[in-house]
């Protein structure tokens, strides 16, 4: 039941706690009913209204203090609530202040251990640089070693051959003093110092037949499977690449007027002829040499004797033969050689070979220890 509808029964109730009987004052019958009435049972009525009224006003004041009883327990759950509330937006602040904390330190851990990391990172690269500094500075002290005992087994070796070629020299002098040898016999002063000359231009015999044996490829793809296709060297100087040659087993040809390089090429086993290298050059039969080279010679020609050159070697190389000729360009290894006339420029080289009618030229730079050569290649 609702409070209104029980607010309502205690109305009524309260209304009808007497008997009220709608009774007219000439109606002597209802009179007399209504005091029979009283006699029997409306009295017990009307007290039953009364016990009952007063039973619902007990339940309305037991329903009263349930309702204030309630409402003390509403607002006490109220004020629960509202602290409770109060407490979780005070718990929710903290969490919220925490959470800050947390990532107000994480971001500063972060960034010292970025810091850090850097740290380590520049210290990883400074060693790095020290360890390629240290290793470049040992490459240089190595390479600076080893350009040391280069330039000192070359001076050795030139010391060496220069007591020699003077040695040889006393003995025809000696020879001459006493009659003993016919004086156009005697080598000319320049012909003692040509082997001199190239041991100090080209350094250890070892270092230049290695630096030669660079043009074997080109030897054997020129000679092809001709066997019998010889290489004619018009400078053979100290044999160098002639012994490179014999150790191929490659057939050659060399000649030099100058009687020390026969002698001295003639005691390492290697067979020079005792001839102008450029006359030999020109009798040699058409097409039947494989290639023709020249080491140190093309610098000491004029440029008739040069042009005359390339030409009997293009008429006595075979098809597919190749002419190499090395030869420095106006740097400081061309003003030392004593023999030297006048620097060939590629440019006049490449002109000779073409116009001798070779069918390919290539001029092919060579930069070795500071000084800069270049070898023209031209294939027949």
């Amino acid at each position: 039941m609702s409070e209104a509808r029980f607010a309502e029964a205690l109305s009524r109730l309260d209304e009808n706690k007497q008997l009220r009987l709608p009774l007219r004052r000439g109606d002597i019958l209802g009179r007399l009913a209504l005091r029979f009435l009283w006699r029997r049972g409306i009295k017990w009525q009307v007290e039953s209204n009364l016990a009952i009224r007063d039973a619902l006003g007990t339940v309305r004041e037991i329903a009263d203090e349930q309702r204030s009883a309630l409402a003390g327990v509403s607002a006490a759950v109220t004020e629960i609530n509202d602290h409770s509330a109060a407490s979780r937006d005070g718990l929710r602040a903290e969490i919220e202040d925490l959470r800050r904390s947390d990532q107000n330190m994480m971001a500063g851990l972060n960034q010292r251990l970025y810091a850090a990391i850097g740290s380590v990172r520049s210290e990883i690269g400074d060693l790095r640089l020290r360890v390629a500094d240290k290793q470049e500075h040992a490459g240089q002290v190595e390479a600076r070693l080893d350009a040391i005992e280069n330039d000192l087994a070359t001076l050795v070796a030139t010391a060496r051959e220069s007591a020699l070629r003077h040695a040889r020299l006393d003995s025809f002098l000696d020879a001459a003093r006493t009659n003993s040898v016919r004086a156009e016999t005697l080598p000319g002063r320049p012909d003692f110092l040509e082997l001199s000359v190239a041991a100090l231009l080209d350094g250890p015999a070892d270092l230049t037949r290695a630096r030669r044996a660079e043009y074997l490829p080109m030897v054997r793809d020129a000679r092809g499977q001709d066997a019998g296709a010889a290489v004619f060297d018009v400078a053979p100087g100290r044999g160098e690449w002639l012994e490179v040659l014999r150790g191929e087993g490659i057939p050659f040809v060399a000649a030099s007027t100058n009687p020390v390089v026969v002698d001295h090429c003639a005691e390492l086993g290697l067979t020079v002829r005792p001839d102008s290298a450029l006359d030999t050059l020109a009798a040699t039969p058409r097409r039947t040499l494989g290639a023709v080279t020249a080491f140190r010679y093309a610098e000491r020609q004029t440029p008739e004797d040069l042009a005359r050159f390339v030409e009997a070697a293009a008429l006595a190389l075979r098809p597919g033969g190749v002419l190499l000729v090395e030869t420095p360009l106006a740097g400081a290894d061309f003003h030392v050689d004593p023999f030297a006339i006048r620097p060939v420029h590629p440019t006049f080289a490449r002109y000779l070979a073409e116009a001798a009618g070779f069918t390919k030229v290539e001029i092919r730079e060579i930069p070795r220890t500071g000084v800069e050569h270049y070898c023209l290649i031209a294939w027949a």
